[in-house]
């Protein structure tokens, strides 16, 4: 594994639903900003778009727990894609939720994936 970066995240009132817990969909929120934090700290440049997914959701989040954790981890580097391994914590250090995305380094301008520079590479591996 490489680069870790992790980002408090607000358990906001509009991410709770009818069943009184964060809806599922604010996990996928909640994973994106840790992932900017990530892509701007990493980086430099928050310009990614995400091509691969999974999640598993493994406790539920209130809006009383007021604040999320979220890790993410670099599993691999490619040469325009980058894989990484991402946690979301309760603030009793349980994992409530897992994920594997793969996301690509992105020109917007150009609209296309933009390799990573060797010295990114090395931050990203290190």
């Amino acid at each position: 594994m490489g680069a870790v970066v992790e980002r408090t995240v607000p358990v906001r009132w509009r991410d709770t639903d009818a069943l009184g817990h964060v809806n599922h969909v604010a996990f996928l929120t909640y994973l994106e900003e840790g992932r900017d934090a990530f892509y701007l700290h990493v980086l430099g440049n928050p310009e990614y778009v995400v091509v691969r997914l999974e999640v598993d959701l493994k406790a539920e989040v209130f809006h009383q727990d007021r604040e999320v954790l979220v890790r993410i981890e670099v599993e691999r580097v490619g040469t325009t894609s980058l894989t990484t391994r991402e946690t979301i914590t309760n603030a009793a250090g349980e994992i409530v939720a897992g994920a594997r995305v793969v996301t690509l380094r992105w020109d917007n301008a150009a609209r296309k994936p933009v390799p990573f520079s060797p010295e990114h590479r090395a931050q990203m591996e290190a």
